[in-house]
């Protein structure tokens, strides 16, 4: 196999190690996607919301709300109202 293929098996199997630590496995990707953009603005911004996830992703404002509640059902990541706008809240992920 080129080692091409080979860095590519490599990657989606760390993938796959990820999602199972994250415990992902069980959600579409869909989900997956909006998880990540979560993680991935908190990474680069140290702050997100659900406007940023909406605009970010791509996903309508009601798939994102409805993937939002079910990561924090999940306990997965956590809501906290903004203290600026009192309508919109604050994404924080709820890593073990």
């Amino acid at each position: 196999m080129s080692n091409f293929k080979n860095d590519l098996v490599n990657i989606l199997e760390m993938l796959q190690n990820i999602e199972i630590d994250l415990n992902l496995v069980g959600y579409t990707e869909t989900e997956k996607k909006i998880y990540y953009t979560i993680a991935l603005r908190l990474s680069k911004s140290g702050s997100c919301n659900i406007t940023n996830v909406i605009e970010t992703s791509g996903y309508s404002r009601s798939t994102v709300y409805k993937t939002i509640k079910k990561f924090e059902l999940d306990d997965l990541i956590k809501l906290k109202q903004s203290n600026d706008d009192k309508r919109e809240f604050n994404l924080s992920l709820s890593v073990t």
